[in-house]
């Protein structure tokens, strides 16, 4: 199994404008030629995204192979180069009219999510199906052990080493790098508010809908998601799957931002948990990390669908704003010491439009 989608699709039909659907057909050209060489067969796509299955492993790198090679070889616009990130997984996925599904559809879609354009990226099974008849300068790199979301267990991923094209990227959008390069911040602790937000049954929703109508919504719910960011303020700062962490600067654009999202997904008929605390983290190396992190995380966790759930510390930092809380009780959060007081804010739910 075989999934492909672009990287930064959005900024990409921005920048082009109506010059997009042009490029995009390009860019479909080039990879159906692809499949169609190595005996692919298409099962779903969807916008920019491919999901194709090869009767061997070693067709299924073949194709991705002259994907990015065609892809690295032509004439893009200025400023408008597609990078495509590729996922293989070899695997027993449930066939039926439909097309396929099942866990190992799902773990294919997630090891693409981990990756960055221009990188193929293979599970263990695929890795060790194909290790020996790698060709032309052809290698493997062990990128080690990671979480992916709504996995059982972490995954074994592998990249394929291209000769000629880029090798080195930035660490996979695994659960194991959560924080990403804050630009214009000095290495220190900086006093911040974190948010997550994930998507309640994420995984029983792509089993549901199939990959193409997925694609969709996922896509919906994201721009749903970073259009209330931008409003209130925030930072995008990493996404893993259907799981958006932001920064703020202050608490109180967090809570509105929260209650905003919270709202806005009920148009695609969803709900989402949102967690948001207030602490130092600390940036270091380019990176966002720290307990603060974590904590928001684990807040966000324990979240009932549809809610928002705030730490103590939020509430006492916007003390005087006007915003009053419901109490929640106690609660352990996996990892962190003692029993965490929490809250929801008292923002009455506004029901969006679904037309």
């Amino acid at each position: 199994m075989l999934h492909t989608d672009v990287e930064d699709s959005t900024p990409l039909t921005v920048h082009l404008g109506d010059r997009y659907p042009e490029i995009l057909a390009v860019h479909r050209a080039l990879l159906r030629a692809a499949f169609v060489a190595h005996e692919g067969r298409e099962v779903d796509t969807q916008g920019d995204a491919f999901f194709v299955v090869f009767g061997r492993a070693t067709q299924a790198i073949a194709a991705a192979v002259a994907i990015q090679r065609a892809l690295a070889a032509e004439a893009w616009p200025e400023g408008g180069a597609v990078r495509v990130r590729i996922g293989v997984h070899t695997g027993e996925p449930i066939r039926s009219a439909e097309g396929y599904a099942g866990l190992d559809v799902i773990r294919g879609a997630r090891i693409k999510e981990a990756g960055h354009g221009g990188q193929v990226l293979l599970s263990k099974s695929t890795a060790a199906l194909i290790e020996d008849a790698l060709i032309g300068g052809l290698s493997l790199r062990d990128l080690g052990a990671h979480r992916l979301k709504g996995l059982p267990r972490p995954e074994r991923i592998f990249q394929l080493i291209i000769p000629d094209l880029p090798a080195d990227f930035p660490p996979l959008r695994s659960l194991d790098t959560r924080g990403r390069p804050r630009p214009g911040l000095a290495s220190g602790r900086v006093l911040t508010t974190v948010l997550f937000v994930d998507m309640v049954g994420a995984t029983e929703r792509l089993v549901a809908l199939g990959d193409r109508r997925w694609l969709e919504v996922r896509a919906q719910y994201t721009a749903l998601v970073r259009q209330e960011l931008a409003r209130h303020g925030g930072e995008e700062i990493n996404v893993v799957a259907d799981e958006i962490f932001a920064v703020f600067d202050g608490a109180v654009a967090a809570i509105h931002c929260g209650c905003a999202i919270r709202d806005a997904v009920q148009g695609l008929g969803m709900a989402v948990r949102v967690g948001i605390h207030a602490g130092e983290v600390e940036y270091n190396d380019g990176t966002i990390g720290g307990i603060t992190v974590d904590t928001g995380a684990r807040i966000m966790g324990v979240a009932q669908p549809g809610e928002v759930l705030v730490s103590n510390t939020v509430k006492e930092l916007v003390a005087g704003s006007g915003i009053t809380f419901t109490d929640r009780g106690t609660h352990v959060l996996k990892g962190l010491p003692g029993e965490w007081r929490l809250f929801t804010p008292d923002e009455p739910e506004v029901r969006a439009s679904t037309s």
